[in-house]
């Protein structure tokens, strides 16, 4: 693949990627080292991207390296909690982040990201109405759960 073409992509990309990765993770120095991974394989070649499909590609891609990343965590140690400060936005935080982890991703990549049911669809593999529907039932849970 064009390295210039993958660098726009960087370019454009990164910041979006990163807070996907980091709504996943919940680690930023984890999430930093996923989202230049996510270039490095792109880089490496092996795989291929359907032309304006890039951004569900990359987004793709960096969530299979995030669920591998954790896996292998998981299996190297006990899971440390994290603390959390007395804010609206880390009760934010844990309120989403009561939400299963499939739900979880989609309210981020909604709500954080912007994207539309099409683009997660895309990215996670499903339809556009099942995301829709799973976004429904999770904004659900969440005023539920706000109350």
């Amino acid at each position: 693949m064009d390295q210039t073409l993958i660098y726009s992509w960087y370019e454009q990309y990164k910041n979006g990627i990163f807070r996907y990765v980091l709504s996943i993770t919940r680690d930023p120095y984890l999430a930093e080292d996923i989202l230049h991974d996510t270039f490095v394989k792109v880089l490496s070649g092996g795989i291929q991207c359907s032309p304006g499909k890039e951004q569900a590609w990359l987004y793709r891609v960096a969530r299979n390296l995030c669920y591998d990343r954790l896996r292998r965590k998981k299996r190297e140690r006990e899971h440390v909690p994290v603390p959390t400060a007395p804010d609206n936005r880390y009760e934010y935080i844990e309120l989403i982040s009561s939400l299963s982890p499939k739900d979880r991703e989609i309210v981020t990549l909604r709500i954080a990201l912007g994207l539309t049911h099409a683009e997660i669809a895309a990215i996670l593999g499903i339809s556009p109405k099942a995301s829709q529907k799973r976004y429904e039932r999770a904004i659900a849970e969440l005023r539920k759960k706000e109350d």
